[in-house]
């Protein structure tokens, strides 16, 4: 009876250990089918930049990640040790540049000196500089801006934007660093500021024109299928030809002489550019939100806003509105609530790039209409 039992303890310690090493057999396999599915890893400052390069490496070619979180402020994200390390274990690291990420900005320059590729889309776009959309007394007819058909894209494509007469020298202005711009006079409304303007998200046919340029940087500093990626790309230029046109539509309803913006910070430039509004002027002076209100400057502001008629005040979900709703109140307008540095949450409608741009069109149309 014993050594029967011994029997069925040594046969079940057999089983035992057959499944073990089964069990690991099927995991070291799995490991190597994990490693040889791995895709590159590209960091992208932004959620917006990440949803972008979401859309040109499609279909899984890479994972994208966005550094900054939802709702995070572009202009005052600083890195951590395990951001910085993020970035530079990543295949390539895709910024805004013109110093948007100004509290990230030594970490991506020590990140790319230590090897990790960077791409900087604002270096593939035609920008404008800030205050060359605002407001002026002598033009409230908007002359120059025939926003009513918006249909010659593929110009703007072929030409580089060439027909907006005011930016015509991006070129140089990219070559000789902005140091020409100090002196923006007759703009003291919160543009106390010069040089191009980073926020050129704001304006998709310019993102469009920038995707070439990328998907070139995805391939040749990532590693991704160049074929794969012009499928990817083409697709998406598309959705956001498409996404212009709807954005002439929603806006259409606006007269010229509605299209004028009271913003939080400058962050509407490509916006009022592509569109045909005018910045009439900001809570917060400059393009950055890290600066500081001036009484009497919004004072100022509140007598311009009951002089042009303004309606609509607009403040931002990345910064406290608490500026904007006192200027609200004092000029006796409505504030509404944009996105402008960073994606919304799930299910806002503004949680993709495309969706982002929607939003806020709506949002201007409903709050100057």
């Amino acid at each position: 009876m014993r050594l029967i039992i011994n029997f069925r303890k040594t046969a079940l310690r057999s089983g035992c250990l057959l499944a073990v090493l089964a069990l690991l057999a099927w995991g070291c396999g799995n490991d190597d089918a994990a490693e040889s599915s791995s895709v590159p890893t590209i960091i992208a400052t932004t959620g917006i930049l990440a949803d972008v390069v979401g859309n040109v490496a499609c279909d899984g070619l890479a994972e994208v990640d966005a550094l900054i979180p939802p709702g995070g402020d572009p202009h005052a994200f600083q890195a951590s040790l395990s951001d910085r390390g993020r970035m530079e274990n990543a295949a390539l690291v895709v910024a805004n540049g013109l110093f948007l990420e100004e509290g990230l900005e030594d970490t991506i320059e020590a990140v790319e000196a230590s090897g990790t590729p960077v791409f900087r889309i604002a270096d593939h776009i035609s920008t404008i500089e800030y205050g060359s959309t605002d407001y002026e007394d002598d033009h409230d007819d908007h002359e120059g801006h025939d926003h009513e058909d918006h249909d010659d894209h593929e110009d703007h494509e072929e030409e580089g934007h060439d027909d907006h007469e005011d930016h015509d020298d991006h070129e140089d202005h990219e070559e000789e660093g902005h140091d020409d711009h100090d002196d923006h006079e007759g703009h003291d409304h919160g543009h106390h500021h010069s040089g191009a303007d980073p926020h050129v998200w704001f304006d998709p046919v310019r993102v469009a024109d920038a995707l070439p340029a990328l998907s070139e940087a995805l391939a040749a500093q990532a590693g991704l299928d160049a074929a794969a990626l012009d499928e990817c790309t083409a697709a998406y230029r598309g959705e956001l030809t498409a996404l212009d046109a709807e954005v002439e539509q929603i806006l259409a309803p606006l007269d010229p002489q509605d299209r004028l913006l009271v913003t939080n910070h400058d962050a509407l430039g490509y916006f009022a550019d592509r569109y045909g509004f005018k910045v009439v002027g900001t809570a917060i002076p400059g393009g950055s939100t890290l600066g500081q209100t001036n009484p009497a400057a919004l004072q100022e502001l509140v007598e311009v806003i009951g002089e042009t008629g303004v309606s609509a005040i607009f403040s931002e979900t990345t910064h406290s509105s608490d500026d904007a709703e006192a200027l609200g109140r004092e000029a006796g307008v409505q504030v509404l609530s944009l996105y402008t540095g960073s994606l919304g949450p799930a299910g806002s409608g503004a949680d993709t790039y495309t969706g982002f741009i929607r939003t806020n069109a709506k949002r201007i149309a409903e709050g100057l209409g």
